[in-house]
């Protein structure tokens, strides 16, 4: 019955990249640090000829590559799928920063605010291509990796991942600027913040619901 939504379902999965695309960009925007698996191609955008969207290609081609690796096994429809949605993700990052290029937040106030705007937009991204079940990410499909090769708790594995991306960008920029640059308070607000947010439209935004498979 499901596969009568599959338009619907597809819909709402490049939805939710668009709308992830408009949070990562607003939080760059706002200039405090944005989520910790865009930190590293926030940071590194900075001082290369490279656009972040390029580079948030590049790193999860890498991430894309690991898995199999890892598993000893290649899934060729996931990884495809991974593959593809990096593509439409990475360019829609370029396409959103420049959409809002004209987002320039005159005080702290309004770097604040453009902050947590950007985890809510970001959240309901989140929770659009959950929701839709048509693929993981390639930073949610190496974690689960992962979290199946230690046989850890995914939490857990998902923490020490955004952790370790966080300590990269912590030394590209120290090594790079001398200081804290393209990290900061914005970083702990969408770590802390992205996951509330997609467990209150779980809760509460049930519109989607006839479409999209129940497990």
């Amino acid at each position: 019955m499901q596969k009568h939504y599959l338009p619907q379902r597809f819909c709402m999965f490049f939805a939710g990249i668009f709308a992830m695309t408009v949070g990562i960009a607003l939080s760059c925007k706002a200039d405090l640090g944005t989520s910790p698996i865009s930190s590293v191609p926030w940071v590194t955008s900075m001082f290369t000829p490279w656009t972040m969207g390029e580079i948030t290609i590049f790193m999860n081609l890498f991430f894309i590559g690991v898995q199999p690796v890892l598993l000893r096994k290649i899934y060729w429809r996931e990884l495809l799928g991974q593959f593809f949605t990096l593509l439409i993700f990475g360019y829609g990052i370029d396409f959103s920063m420049g959409l809002l290029a004209w987002v320039a937040p005159p005080n702290l106030f309004w770097e604040c605010f453009d902050c947590i705007l950007g985890t809510v937009v970001l959240a309901l991204g989140v929770f659009l291509c959950i929701k839709a079940k048509i693929c993981v990410a390639a930073g949610e499909g190496i974690v689960l990796v992962l979290a199946l090769v230690s046989k850890a708790k995914f939490s857990v594995v998902k923490n020490c991942f955004d952790i370790t991306l966080v300590t990269i960008s912590l030394l590209i920029s120290y090594s790079q600027f001398g200081r804290m640059q393209g990290v900061g308070v914005g970083t702990i607000a969408a770590a802390i913040l992205v996951g509330r947010w997609v467990q209150l439209y779980a809760n509460h935004l049930h519109i989607f619901d006839k479409w999209c498979p129940k497990n």
